[in-house]
């Protein structure tokens, strides 16, 4: 018998403030361009993923990239996710705890890339990816209530897009990847709306955080090696 499901019934002001987030700093990225300045250099000042400014120290990268997008088709095709899904997780989780596996799933998404995928990356289709992690986690609790609001067409989606990953070389699939895993486990350490804390929910939390640790390390380990920075070094990087 499935445990009972409680409703966060409040509008979805979250996914609405992500969106409106997304939406600025894309005119301010066009802006930027208007005044002249290179595609490319716009993004890494705006704060895109970038491998060796990371292993330089500039770790913030990791969550900024997940508020950067490349170009018009490229923030429509993920706000369109965000707009449509979003609202649906809002209400499974609540308005904290979706903020936290939305932001944990941009994150884990850009440090999976960071270890794996030497090329820049911007876009928040890892933190979206998260939110379905999110569902398949409430498909694990509540797999009737799932099949008949969601079907297959979360699966379909999930699987579509990472095989139009694989396909296409100028897609971040361990983003993709990593946004998916990190929020499933993230809606697992957090919990439903209206579930109280407990004791598997914070040791489910302390071991994503050394695993997200422990995926850090190699990272700036392996390209402290392959660029020759020290590791954990700090420096002030300027862009020519």
């Amino acid at each position: 018998m499935e445990s009972r499901i409680y409703i966060n019934r409040r509008r979805p002001y979250v996914t609405y403030a992500l969106i409106g987030v997304n939406v600025a700093l894309f005119l301010v990225e066009q802006l930027l361009e208007l005044l002249g300045m290179p595609h490319g250099e716009m993004l890494l000042r705006m704060g895109a993923k970038h491998n060796v400014l990371i292993t330089c120290g500039e770790y913030w990268r990791l969550l900024t990239a997940c508020f950067l997008h490349a170009n018009f088709m490229h923030i429509l095709s993920n706000l369109i996710g965000l707009y449509f899904w979003g609202p649906h997780i809002e209400v499974l989780l609540g308005r904290t705890r979706y903020l936290i596996v939305y932001l944990f799933s941009g994150v884990f998404g850009s440090l999976l890339s960071y270890v794996c995928s030497p090329g820049m990356s911007v876009g928040a289709s890892g933190a979206i990816f998260g939110m379905f992690g999110a569902l398949l986690y409430f498909r694990t609790r509540h797999k009737q209530v799932f099949d008949q609001v969601f079907g297959m067409q979360v699966l379909v989606f999930i699987g579509l897009n990472l095989a139009n990953g694989f396909m296409n070389t100028g897609v971040d699939n361990f983003g993709h990847i990593g946004g998916l895993i990190g929020g499933f486990c993230a809606a697992y350490c957090t919990g439903l709306y209206g579930e109280r804390p407990r004791a598997r929910h914070f040791a489910a939390a302390s071991a994503l955080l050394l695993a997200s640790g422990a995926l850090f390390v190699l990272g700036i380990y392996r390209y402290s090696l392959q660029y020759g920075v020290p590791m954990f070094t700090f420096i002030k990087v300027h862009i020519a």
